[in-house]
């Protein structure tokens, strides 16, 4: 299989396994979006909405997957890349069904009736912030610099035009520059976007707070590490094609696939740490002995999540916050910056897309 059909299929295979995995490693305060209280987690309700979810998601998945196989080779590359717009959406449609099911029992019942609901803030995250893995950083950093070693010394000897792996002829100027572009992009996004959630609230349980705090750092340190390697892993992908483009060597058949294998093994890597860890560290030992669980439960805010998913709240200075849904962190899209930030992401690889595509890539 070559390397541009497998890229095809890879990304619908990947994003369907998320979208029916995703229950599993939220809170179990949360399920589908929806904040129970803890005495409410095994409701049959919620038990109920999570297994008609698994089997409706996997069947999308599969359809997906076999379309994308179908179709790959035969055709343009952005068939494959389209399947994922129906994918996502008859998930998402999943997820409103399961997610409007469990509220209506909750709020026709009362689940947080005669409830004290409290907020939980952790005063040592000023005083102790965690510090970021800044030296994961280190391997991103040394793949690019080998990629900018290998396209200076092969730049000389290189024709004026050569071919991309889609084909095109292109210039051997647009070629290395887009390619190092899109390298310090992925590894600049992924570092900054860490950066700020080092800086955001952690992720507390007013029922056990203590607890929930340790497991939130350790959370923390562990998905930034991973994030890390995946953005080296991602920037050794590029690396990869580069060597290709420049004839460092001569890929050909499934050998092309290879380039894909790095950021395959980093996707992997960041499923078994959300798996291990659930979302905010629900699934890491806090290692905190011999305190009793809080009278009090943590606030119903519902109101403030659009759909389940998007956190809208202006009196909110955080930029981002914990996801309601799987494992990772959200934007406030109540908070200017946070737009910003959006318009960033966007903005930089359109204009990457726009000078390949000029440039003929």
């Amino acid at each position: 299989m070559r390397a541009a059909s497998l890229a095809g299929i890879l990304p619908v295979l990947i994003v369907g396994m998320a979208i029916c995995s995703a229950p599993a490693v939220s809170r179990p305060t949360l399920p589908f979006g929806v904040r129970v209280p803890r005495a409410r987690a095994g409701a049959p309700v919620i038990k109920r909405e999570r297994r008609a979810y698994y089997w409706r998601t996997a069947a999308i998945g599969l359809c997906c997957t076999a379309v994308a196989v179908a179709i790959a080779g035969h055709g343009s590359w952005w068939l494959t890349r389209i399947i994922l717009v129906p994918e996502m959406a008859a998930g998402f449609c999943c997820f409103r069904i399961a997610q409007r099911k469990i509220a209506a029992v909750k709020n026709k019942d009362e689940w947080f009736a005669g409830l004290r609901q409290t907020v939980v803030t952790d005063t040592s995250w000023r005083t102790d912030p965690p510090r970021f893995p800044l030296r994961w950083l280190v391997p991103a950093l040394a793949v690019i610099a080998a990629t900018i070693a290998v396209g200076a010394l092969r730049y000389p000897g290189l024709p004026a035009h050569i071919v991309t792996t889609s084909g095109h002829r292109v210039s051997k100027s647009a070629v290395s520059a887009l390619l190092v572009a899109f390298q310090l992009y992925v590894t600049a996004q992924w570092t900054g976007i860490m950066l700020i959630i080092y800086r955001s609230r952690p992720d507390i349980e007013a029922a056990d707070p203590a607890a929930s705090t340790l497991r939130y750092r350790r959370f923390l340190a562990a998905f930034a590490r991973a994030l890390l390697i995946m953005a080296a892993l991602v920037d050794t992908t590029l690396l990869l094609i580069a060597l290709g483009i420049w004839q460092v060597y001569r890929p050909s058949g499934a050998v092309q696939a290879l380039a894909i294998l790095p950021v395959a093994a980093g996707l992997v890597l960041l499923a078994t740490v959300a798996a291990r860890s659930g979302q905010g560290g629900s699934r890491l030992n806090g290692n905190v002995r011999g305190l009793a669980l809080a009278t009090g439960t943590d606030r119903d805010d519902d109101r403030l999540w659009k759909a389940g998913l998007f956190y809208v709240n202006r009196d909110d200075p955080a930029i981002m916050v914990a996801a309601r849904f799987g494992a990772g962190w959200t934007l406030n899209f109540g908070n200017r910056v946070a737009w910003l930030i959006i318009a960033g992401i966007v903005a930089t690889p359109a204009c990457l897309a726009v000078i390949g595509a000029a440039a003929g890539m």
